[in-house]
């Protein structure tokens, strides 16, 4: 579905959080992307309302000195400036005012969020029954 939503941009996406098993922290995944690809240099992107939470993340401190952070502003939300010391980046995207959290929930309670995701993601929902899609 991301491969659809990101058609032609460029990015690479990697599937191993899908195939780990238990809880699936950030950490793991720079680790297991580090040892896949150990030249590359790894930014985390996140909207601003994970950004605020950031101090909580599981192994945060080791995760810093792995990663630079992109940090997308959510309408709605500031974005504070974390007590650890990081490489990170805001910038503004005009992101729409609502999280996938969000749209899972509209989407298992029949409502319809074509126009919140592009069309090819909505039709994939669709097709494969996600999230309680009929």
């Amino acid at each position: 579905m991301l491969e659809l939503a990101i058609a032609g941009v460029g990015v690479e996406i990697s599937n191993c959080e899908l195939n780990r098993v238990g809880p699936s922290y950030a950490i793991d995944t720079v680790k297991e992307l580090r040892d896949e690809f150990p030249a590359e240099q790894y930014t985390w992107v996140l909207g601003s309302d994970a950004f605020a939470k950031i101090e909580t993340w599981h192994k945060i401190e080791e995760l810093v000195e792995l990663v630079d952070f992109l940090v997308v502003v959510r309408p709605g939300s500031s974005s504070p400036t974390p007590s650890l010391k990081m490489r990170f980046e805001i910038i503004e995207l005009g992101a729409l005012d609502i999280s996938a959290t969000a749209i899972r929930k509209k989407v298992a309670t029949r409502q319809s969020v074509a126009e919140l995701v592009p069309a090819q993601v909505w039709q994939y929902i669709k097709a494969n029954g996600l999230y309680g899609a009929a």
